[in-house]
């Protein structure tokens, strides 16, 4: 109840347009090793598989920590919500032409793509016979698409019903910033 609250207050500071970001200097490997251990159980216990693909080392990005992480949680635990037991969900990120890309990918339900603009709707959830056994406020997509457009990114959706979901996020060039170099240690003089 407390979440769906806290974002209910979210969605009503962005679209109030005062909703401010607290950036900082964001390693994003971190920020996706914890959102995954955070879904992790729920994927175990609907055995689903969870699958990360690393495109080398990233740079830090400059971004709301708190923020990115509840983007990522919000789409990998919908990944494993519609993916049927058996299934697998897949997070790649990359930097590609200077933007970070990450994708989540899922073998699940899918969507028919005319139902997608309705899902990033606030409270709108695709009506289905599949669907309507997920709980769900109808929140996290578009509360998502909003925090990345907040970072000046963007989010999409493709989906095939019965084949699968995949969520692209896109930060821009602005947001990646270089890796500062490992110092080592001073050696003593004389």
């Amino acid at each position: 109840m407390l979440g769906l609250i806290n974002e209910i207050l979210d969605l009503s500071k962005l679209e109030a347009g005062q909703f401010e970001l607290y950036e900082e200097d964001v390693d994003l490997d971190i920020v996706i090793r914890a959102s995954k251990r955070l879904v992790e159980p729920q994927a175990t216990n609907a055995r689903i598989q969870l699958f990360e693909t690393i495109g080398g080392t990233l740079p830090l990005i400059r971004a709301d920590d708190r923020r990115i992480r509840q983007v990522l949680i919000n789409i990998l635990a919908n990944a494993v919500k519609f993916t049927p037991q058996g299934g697998q969900v897949r997070l790649a990120r990359f930097v590609r032409d200077g933007e970070l890309v990450i994708t989540i990918s899922d073998t699940g339900i899918g969507m028919a793509p005319e139902d997608i603009p309705k899902a990033l709707e606030l409270f709108g959830q695709v009506d289905s016979k599949i669907s309507r056994k997920y709980a769900g406020t109808g929140l996290g997509l578009p509360l998502a698409k909003h925090l990345v457009e907040l970072h000046g990114g963007t989010l999409t959706i493709e989906s095939e019903l019965n084949v699968g979901t995949t969520v692209t996020i896109i930060l821009p060039s602005s947001r990646v910033g270089a890796r500062p170099a490992v110092l080592s240690p001073l050696k003593a003089i004389g």
